[in-house]
């Protein structure tokens, strides 16, 4: 059972990789429309939404956390990247929830929740029927 899930590992990795910046993507977007909106060059109703520009905030947050993934990929160098994200689950373990060093979806894929883990293992289940 943890065989499967380490080799499935490097795939989930570079998945939440292209989640990143899809969701950096859309951050540029909304702040780019809301800073359109505070000028008045766009009309009201596509100034985002509070809960888009929260999103958004957020995004934002992740990208420090987000750039020695990035650095490791740009210059790969063997080992960095997992004593890496060895060190940061170390740390968000030991501190809890008042420091995160690993972006949102890295999170996901290293440290899932136990809804996410009963929905996963629920999809796998019934791909091998």
């Amino acid at each position: 059972m943890k065989l499967r899930e380490i080799t499935k590992l490097p795939r989930r990795m570079f998945w939440a990789m292209v989640m990143e910046g899809v969701e950096t993507t859309r951050m540029v977007k909304v702040f780019a429309r809301h800073g359109t909106g505070k000028l008045r060059l766009t009309p009201s109703h596509r100034n985002p939404t509070p809960e888009q520009l929260k999103e958004a905030v957020e995004q934002l947050k992740d990208i420090p956390r987000f750039l020695p993934f990035f650095v490791v990929v740009v210059v790969p160098v063997p080992g960095i990247t997992e004593g890496y994200a060895v060190v940061a689950l170390t740390l968000e373990r030991w501190l809890g929830d008042r420091m995160r060093f690993l972006p949102s979806q890295f999170r996901h894929v290293l440290r899932p929740e136990e809804k996410e883990v009963k929905e996963v293992k629920s999809v796998e289940g019934s791909e091998g029927k």
